[in-house]
């Protein structure tokens, strides 16, 4: 953590970051600066910019549960191939 109270973030040295208008906490691209804003500044934001938050946020979420399907997909798999092969060398 920053000694604001915030996380360090890190941009790529060949990026600009985004900064926030509201607090100058950099970024390193707008889909992360929509997260942000819509976040911490929620009540400060426009009606469209509410909008693109929200589908940001929408879209954020459908990739993680994807992640976390996968994710327990291959933890499932490997659990049963480890279950296989002590089947076969236990015998």
């Amino acid at each position: 953590m920053t000694d604001a109270g915030r996380p360090e973030t890190a941009v790529p040295a060949d990026a600009e970051p985004v900064v926030c208008p509201y607090c100058g906490f950099e970024l390193p691209d707008e889909t992360q600066y929509r997260l942000h804003s819509g976040l911490e500044h929620y009540g400060s934001l426009t009606d469209d910019e509410r909008e693109q938050f929200k589908q940001t946020y929408t879209d954020e979420e459908t990739t993680l549960n994807r992640f976390r399907i996968i994710a327990l997909g291959g933890l499932v798999a490997l659990y049963f191939g480890f279950l296989v092969v002590y089947a076969v060398l236990a015998v």
